[in-house]
């Protein structure tokens, strides 16, 4: 009956790691995310599925490691997506360090910011 129950409640846990691996692909950044978090999930199902092993794997505990294995996976699925994400946000941090160094005028002095004021240019033109 225990291992009925720890299935359950791991098979009720392990569906949002699904949900939460999409959601974290699709959103292209690592904001939210947290590596510590992650990495404490994926010790924990480790101890869990070590656990299984001390104490002997059989035909009526079976089910339960492969739901621990299944849950591992999906954790390490989102460790992958987080390295993803966050080379993602670096490359738009760096796209818009680029963006910024453009926009600024190119003459010196106050005359050019005075030219910009009175005829009414912006600093895109």
């Amino acid at each position: 009956m225990g291992g009925i129950l720890e299935t359950a409640m791991l098979i009720c846990f392990g569906c949002s790691w699904p949900i939460n691996l999409v959601k974290n692909y699709k959103c292209r950044s690592a904001k939210g995310m947290s590596l510590p978090f992650i990495l404490l999930l994926m010790v924990g199902y480790i101890a869990g599925i070590s656990a299984k092993f001390i104490l002997g794997v059989n035909v009526h505990n079976a089910y339960v490691l492969v739901v621990y294995l299944l849950n591992l996976a999906m954790v390490t699925a989102n460790l992958f997506v987080y390295f993803r994400n966050c080379a993602l946000d670096r490359k738009a941090q760096q796209r818009s360090k680029e963006r910024t160094r453009t926009l600024r005028p190119k003459a010196a002095g106050n005359a050019a910011v005075l030219d910009y004021i009175q005829w009414g240019k912006t600093i895109e033109e």
